[in-house]
């Protein structure tokens, strides 16, 4: 079933990256020189950054409201829960029909399809809200030789030589679920609103929702280096961001 959130998240949601829209529709995305003017429509680069940390606040406060909403939910869950068992047994006494059973199956199967597409939107939150912060770090780290491997606190770097595009993603999936049983975690594959918002270019990568540090994260890791692919590993615990610890698989999608 598909879940539509409720209107305080979807107000908060669809009003997350309004500040700078119409600058990036006019700018076409390009690269944006210190000495832009007003008069040309192009944002300067301060101008640009004070969006940036404006889309950050909103998603910011839009990541809150999901987890109060999360609480509630799980909340009602323990509640349908309890209820559907005592309908359980009711009907195993043939005291209940089993539409009657089956409508309180159905409520809490509805309640915890919302509540995983709660967790996935606060993944998503948090990877973008920890790229963003990481910026100009990024920015301000040396450039990688082809093949060159960095490492620090918060961040692993590999500029792998192999030849990379999104074409490629079903192999690294395919890798994955062989290993770990599971589909990859992807929270963001190519370009998408946030990273328009955020003036990030996406359009060759994805973000994958694994630790770098965990099994899984030092396999896929190891999987790309030997494979050539290039990434960079977030570790999380970066200042203004909660988590958002994941792998961003292809070339680095912040620009100027």
């Amino acid at each position: 079933m598909k879940f539509t959130a409720p209107t305080l998240v979807i107000a908060l949601l669809s009003g997350l990256f309004s500040a700078g829209s119409d600058a990036h529709a006019q700018n076409g995305g390009g690269r944006v020189s210190s000495n832009s003017s007003s008069r040309r429509g192009l944002p300067t680069n301060a101008e640009l950054a004070r969006m940036r940390a404006d889309v950050i606040e909103k998603m910011k406060e839009s990541r809150a409201s999901m987890e109060k909403l999360l609480a509630i939910h799980e909340e009602s869950a323990l509640k349908l829960a309890t209820e559907y068992e005592r309908r359980r047994m009711h009907f195993d006494r043939e005291l209940i029909s089993k539409s009657e059973l089956r409508e309180a199956e159905l409520a809490l199967e509805k309640t915890l399809s919302e509540m995983e597409q709660l967790k996935r939107w606060i993944i998503q939150d948090d990877i973008a809200i920890a790229e963003a912060t990481m910026r100009d770090e990024l920015l301000r780290l040396p450039a990688l030789a082809v093949g060159g491997f960095s490492e620090t606190g918060a961040l692993v770097r590999f500029n792998g030589g192999g030849l990379w595009s999104l074409a490629e993603a079903p192999k690294i999936e395919k890798f994955f679920a062989q290993m770990f049983g599971r589909a990859l975690p992807v929270t963001a594959f190519g370009q998408t609103t946030t990273h328009d918002r955020l003036r990030f270019d996406h359009r060759n990568a994805m973000d994958v929702a694994v630790h770098p540090d965990s099994s899984e994260g030092r396999s896929l890791v190891f999987y790309l280096r030997q494979a050539g692919i290039p990434f960079i590993a977030f570790k999380g615990a970066m200042p203004g961001a909660s988590t958002g610890a994941h792998i961003h698989i292809g070339r680095p999608s912040a620009r100027n």
